[in-house]
Order: structure tokens, then sequence, then C-alpha cells
């Protein structure tokens, strides 16, 4: 088991390092999410969730959907979530970085602009000075936050000093955490596996012990702390079986059941079978009857910048191991 989370958090690592690299202006997000999800699946691991790509203001649940041209711009604050698993067992790892080079136009050889989803809209942005500062600070903060929180956990740490720590760097640094984002404990085939790991003071008395699993995500905002769901999804989970009158939903669904039974999987995995119209019509049914779950993507309340760092972590008897350094 274990030398199987060490696999997972090396090449989850590399992976977060490659994309960093990649992430440069004019880069289309999709192209980066299809090269880093197909650099996974090339070691002989599995794709623990749709690789996040978060621009700005966004804070998560962000990957691409089938028709998204999306452009990273010189200056974009992105966040870059990203999991592998081998044999089930998972490493979750984030990092932020600040885009740098030139932008290419945001409409296509006819003049027609650009579906950017991911940006919600906010175009090819002109970036100043005091916002470049401001997205250096912001990622400094979160990885304090996170750096923090790996010294002080141990077996007999509660899950509120954690989270007490990670506020209180953060808050130091003068920016806020993100109070309804939380990290969380992994298991085999479990993203999210019972426990959340609070990102602010909190009298979550659980006692951490040996042999842990636990993915801390720290965020930080210059904004007012919290995030709020923008109606559209792009990530779903399966739920349970239900019986479906649409023979292609049908269909669907027992793709979804046998490929997607655990795990979190993208809208765009099923371009392979379905266009773009034939896939949303197909899915509709599956959502209103909850044989799958939508991950709303996750915006910060008051419009501002967000970061994000996050390792997994296997806790020791006199400290914790992070797989994905």
């Amino acid at each position: 088991m274990f030398e199987n989370y060490e696999k997972a958090g090396k090449i989850a690592s590399r992976l977060r390092k490659e994309a960093s690299k990649k992430a440069v202006a004019g880069t289309k997000v999709v192209d980066l999410i299809d090269y880093i999800e197909g650099e996974i699946l090339a070691t002989g691991a599995g794709i623990a969730f749709p690789f996040n790509v978060s621009i700005n203001n966004m804070a998560a649940h962000y990957t691409s959907a089938p028709g998204d041209d999306t452009l990273l711009c010189n200056g974009d604050l992105v966040k870059l979530d990203l999991g592998a698993e081998v044999d089930g067992y998972i490493a979750d790892t984030a990092v932020s970085i600040i885009v740098e080079g030139e932008n290419k136009d945001i409409v296509d050889e006819n003049g027609k602009k650009l579906k950017q989803p991911g940006r919600l809209d906010d175009g090819n942005p002109e970036v100043t000075t005091e916002e470049l500062e401001l997205s250096q600070d912001l990622i400094e903060a979160s990885s304090a936050g996170l750096e923090a929180a790996i010294s002080l956990i141990k077996p007999g740490i509660t899950l509120g000093e954690v989270g007490t720590v990670i506020e209180k760097t953060i808050n130091d640094k003068g920016y806020k955490p993100i109070a309804n984002l939380t990290g969380h404990s992994l298991e085999q085939w479990e993203l999210h596996a019972g426990l959340s790991v609070p990102n602010i003071a909190d009298k979550n008395d659980h006692v951490l012990k040996e042999g842990d699993h636990l993915a801390i995500e720290p965020f930080a905002t210059n904004g007012v702390g919290l995030v709020k769901d923008v109606p559209q999804h792009y990530i779903y989970k399966y739920l349970r079986n239900v019986p479906l009158r649409q023979p292609q939903s049908k269909k669907l669904l027992k793709r979804i059941a046998t490929k997607h039974t655990y795990l979190p999987f993208a809208r765009r995995w099923f371009l392979d079978q379905y266009n773009e119209h034939e896939l949303n019509r197909n899915l509709r049914p599956l959502i209103t009857s909850r044989a799958i779950y939508p991950y709303n993507a996750l915006q910060e309340k008051s419009g501002c910048r967000i970061a994000q760092t996050e390792h997994t972590i296997i806790i020791e008897s006199d400290g914790c191991f992070v797989t994905t350094r």
C-alpha cells in the first residue's frame, strides 16, 4: 500500500512540475489538460480526477468542457490541481503559478470570439505590476500555510489545530484562507474518504493517527474568504444505477458505472462516442435522476483572486511523509 501511494506521489509530483512549465501564455487550456492526463496514463497509473486548471478568481472544479477554447494569458494566476492513482491509491497535488509569455488573439481566424468558459468571459486582461505582486503574495501565503501544516502534523494533533495554524499563517501574510474549502482524507479508490481538513481555526477535535492519508490544500485570497458555486459543471461522480427511459442515457450510465465507478470523471472523456450536443442531452437525465453528481465550478465569492497549494501526506510515528514533493 505505502509503495503504491509513494509511486502515485512521484508521478503526480513530476507532472505538476511539467504542467507548470507548459502553462504559458497562448496555451489552450484543453491542450494542457489533455497532455497531462495523457502523460499520467502513459506511466501506467490512472487519473484520480480530471485535471483542474482554475484561472484567477476560479478556485476549483474547472476542467475543460467540449468546445472549450480558453487560452492562458500573461499574468493569469492559475491553479494546477491533478491526481494520479496506482491500484486505487491516490496522490493529489496542486500548485499556483503566474502565467508568462505573449498573449494570443482571443478570436478565431474568422474574427469570432473564442468560447472561454474557463475565464468566465474576462477576456484578455491587461495585468498591472500591482496585480502581479498580489498574485505572488497569494502564492507565498498559500504555500506557507501548507508548510506550516506539514511541520505541525503528527499523531495526536487534531484537525482543528491544523486549520488554526493554516489560518494564522495566511492571516500573518495579510490574506484570508478560504473557509468553505477543505483538504480531505484519502483511502483506496476514495478521493474524499470522510475527513475534512479545515483551512481555518475550527473546533474539530478529531485526532490524527499514524497511517492516516491526507490531502492538505490551503487556499489564500484577498477577497472575503468564501467560494460560491457557478452554474457551469464539467466534473461528475457516479452515484448509483437508476432506471432510465432514454436508451442513449441508459447506455452512457452503463459506461460510467463500469469505467468510472469510484473516481470523478470529465464530460469531455466521452467525446469518442458522442458529439457535444448528444453528450449534453444524454447526461441531463443522469443528473436529474441523481445517478451522477455534478461538481459545480467554484469562484471566489467577491470575485477576487485565489492561490492554492496542495500535497498528499502519510502520517508517520514522528511526523508525516509527503508523497508529492
